[in-house]
């Protein structure tokens, strides 16, 4: 099948000479999202087209196209196009078969053939009917170990939304140090948890590459402590797919996460779900922290339920199911 893979034409971070390429420099979770899934379809057979990620690494079999979306689709002549870029590059109404993955809280631009990445994304945009596909982990773009270093990792937007000031909280509570790793910008919110957690929170920056495969395995645990408020633009936020849930689990760590959203759903298979707005005491982060699962069990449920191969074929059948004429909301 020839897919053509539509990706968010974004800039990196405040370096506005570079684009987020696919697979992303450091923070980029629908890049990730992107160059995993491309890896499962070619793993099954297909021919990649990737629109819209300038300096991508080109592998066997994906073809990166610079020039204008309906140029290259036209010269390309897509069985189907994946949509990943909220409407951002493919038209209410395409030319060609096409889905919509929808990265993001709330109702999307445009509704047809979308696929969501969770139940309660899915809910919260009003939809009962539209596929439900999790987000895809590739595990040999990760580094997987059994020992683990005597630290807690937060990797992710340093933001309300996203819970960093309560995983220092946490850690805090276990006694263990935090290290932040993500764009932080909102300067005041990462200032504050630096000056109220000076003995437990370190800030690495944004990372990428092997260093941030390298913390993903080295913690005990990652946290992903997301909130239903603080989210951009003001509104309640659902945590829509979490990426690093599966990242974090085929390296073998466990995940802590609060029951926020699609965290809820994917949490409990690879760690333990916390409320939120409450931080545990000394003796709960203890008992949280000796009963999260084993790193082999965490690698063979990430790759068994998350796989990029497990996610491509299910995208294959909708992706069969558009291409039949099918229509969904």
């Amino acid at each position: 099948m020839k897919i053509a893979m539509l990706n968010p034409p974004h800039r990196y971070g405040q370096d506005t000479s570079q684009w987020i390429t696919v697979p992303p420099q450091g923070y980029g979770g629908i890049q990730w999202v992107v160059a995993t899934l491309i890896d499962g379809l070619l793993a099954a057979g297909c021919e990649i087209l990737l629109i819209g990620a300038p300096g991508s690494t080109v592998r066997p079999g994906l073809t990166v196209s610079a020039a204008t979306t309906r140029a290259a689709l036209s010269a390309f002549g897509p069985d189907v196009v994946h949509d990943h870029t909220n409407g951002q590059l493919l038209p209410a109404e395409p030319d060609w078969p096409a889905v919509r993955t929808h990265h993001l809280n709330g109702v999307p631009e445009h509704t047809a053939n979308g696929i969501y990445l969770s139940h309660a994304q899915r809910r919260a945009a009003g939809s009962a009917d539209a596929p439900v596909i999790r987000l895809p982990v590739n595990p040999d773009r990760y580094t997987y170990r059994e020992e683990k270093e005597d630290f807690l990792l937060f990797l992710g937007r340093v933001s309300v939304h996203k819970g960093a000031r309560d995983a220092a909280a946490f850690a805090e509570a276990a006694g263990l140090p935090l290290k932040l790793a993500g764009p932080a910008w909102e300067p005041d919110y990462l200032r504050g948890i630096l000056t109220d957690y000076p003995g437990t929170a370190e800030y690495l920056g944004e990372v990428g590459g092997s260093h941030r495969t390298d913390l993903l395995a080295a913690a005990q645990a990652l946290l992903v402590l997301s909130q239903p408020f603080g989210g951009p633009f003001g509104c309640e936020w659902i945590e829509p797919g979490a990426t690093v849930v599966a990242e974090a689990a085929v390296s073998g760590t466990p995940v802590i996460a609060t029951d926020n959203g699609c965290l809820a759903e994917i949490a409990p298979h690879v760690g333990t779900v916390v409320p939120v707005e409450r931080t545990p005491t000394r003796e709960e982060a203890a008992k949280i922290l000796a009963g999260l699962p084993t790193p082999a069990y965490l690698r063979a449920t990430a790759v068994e339920r998350w796989g990029h191969q497990v996610i491509a074929a299910k995208y294959l059948e909708v992706y069969r199911r558009s291409l039949a004429g099918g229509t969904w909301t």
